[in-house]
């Protein structure tokens, strides 16, 4: 069902814009917060396990690592403007035209040059979802609604639901981010024709779509008029650090959007480890081998904990519901013991009881699922001793 976003949530969207970063604790409205956590929690941030940003775990390509050190010497010198290596790379690596790719210092810039470029003034978000597609259409004025989905049916997508009529554009994070749901190719091409016929752009953000693979990405049906795919290298490729990531468009839509963003927005060390990274085949099939089977086996971990729900996931990363504690305690006391998650009481739609945890190394994986069953079982023996003897009959 769709509905126009609370009060609520709206007062607790500026609340989270404007508080100070060390106030929103180790979840907040993204993950990777170790220099909070080290304040937080009295540890060198080195030592946290870090599950609350899903990256590779593979680690940087070996090529792009060795790209980096070449790139050292060229840092008195300006870095590439107009991105054309990169931009033949990306779009090499996509099945596209150079002239259909606009490289971005990460994802989220060609998001909020996007949306300040079109300026939308209607814009539907299917949530629960990525935050910033909400906070860049919201800085340029427009009206936000939500097609919020259900938890009972895992977050699943009928894009029969979406009713684009009335809208300036459509927001699809697909694979959905926090909840790893993956539309498949089809329904996302029968979501498109539907927004063409309604006069709505669609913006599909596939971050995540390197974990699944090129078959799903909406790109194998071409660029069109109207469809904006958005890509992120920086999770695939374990260098979020660097800023990677582009949209891509239709050649007319993509030199609109060329034409008003910053020269050098692209660094040269993110620029000569991309292009090394992007070539790097060999490293994204073992990625995908590696996630897949680390995912299934923590999944299955994780679901022989009694009061963790982890749902079906196709990314790097497992959305979990949970049972007798919070998101935000159960982050807190995790946080405690040196390992970070997820807390998700900043997605709309979500509330708090729902932590992401990324997919790591198996080893890793096991000290996560070690620590949550030991400060689970805590919890509820607290709650035990706590609780008044005619609570129990």
């Amino acid at each position: 069902m769709m509905e126009k976003p609370g009060q609520e949530n709206r007062e607790g969207r500026a609340d989270e814009g404007c508080r100070p970063a060390r106030s929103q604790g180790p979840g907040g409205l993204h993950g990777g917060r170790r220099e909070e956590a080290a304040r937080r929690y009295g540890l060198p941030k080195e030592e946290f396990l870090d599950f609350s940003a899903s990256i590779n775990p593979l680690g940087p390509p070996s090529a792009a690592q060795r790209a980096l050190r070449r790139a050292m010497t060229g840092v008195s010198h300006y870095p590439e403007t107009g991105g054309w290596c990169l931009e033949d790379s990306m779009a090499g690596y996509l099945g596209v035209f150079p002239d259909e790719v606009v490289p971005g210092n990460g994802s989220i810039e060609v998001i909020y040059w996007l949306a300040a470029h079109l300026k939308p003034r209607r814009v539907l978000i299917i949530e629960p979802t990525f935050s910033e597609y909400r906070r860049a259409c919201e800085a340029v004025g427009a009206r936000c609604d939500s097609l919020y989905l259900e938890g009972d049916d895992s977050f699943a997508l009928d894009v029969l639901q979406v009713e684009p009529e009335g809208y300036d554009l459509v927001f699809l994070c697909n694979p959905n981010n926090p909840t790893g749901y993956l539309v498949p190719i089809e329904e996302v091409a029968l979501l498109w024709r539907n927004c063409r016929m309604a006069g709505a752009g669609l913006v599909v953000d596939e971050a995540f779509m390197d974990f699944v693979g090129h078959g799903q990405s909406i790109l194998s049906y071409g660029v069109s008029e109207g469809l904006y795919v958005v890509r992120s290298f920086t999770k695939s490729h374990a260098i979020p650090g660097l800023r990677l990531g582009c949209l891509v468009a239709a050649s007319e839509a993509a030199a609109g959007l060329r034409a008003v963003m910053p020269p050098w927005n692209i660094n040269a060390f993110a620029h000569a480890a991309g292009e090394a990274a992007i070539e790097d085949w060999q490293y994204l099939e073992a990625t995908r081998d590696t996630v897949r089977a680390a995912r299934m086996n923590l999944f299955n971990d994780l679901r022989s904990i009694t009061g963790i729900d982890p749902l079906p996931s196709e990314a790097n990363y497992l959305l979990c519901r949970l049972e007798g504690i919070s998101s935000a305690d159960l982050a807190d006391a995790m946080g405690r013991q040196g390992i970070l998650v997820r807390d998700c009481g900043s997605f709309n739609g979500l509330g708090g009881e729902y932590i992401r945890v990324a997919v790591r190394s198996d080893r890793e994986n096991y000290q996560l699922v070690a620590t949550l069953r030991r400060v689970l079982e805590g919890s509820r023996d607290e709650l035990m001793e706590e609780a008044p003897l005619d609570s129990f009959e």
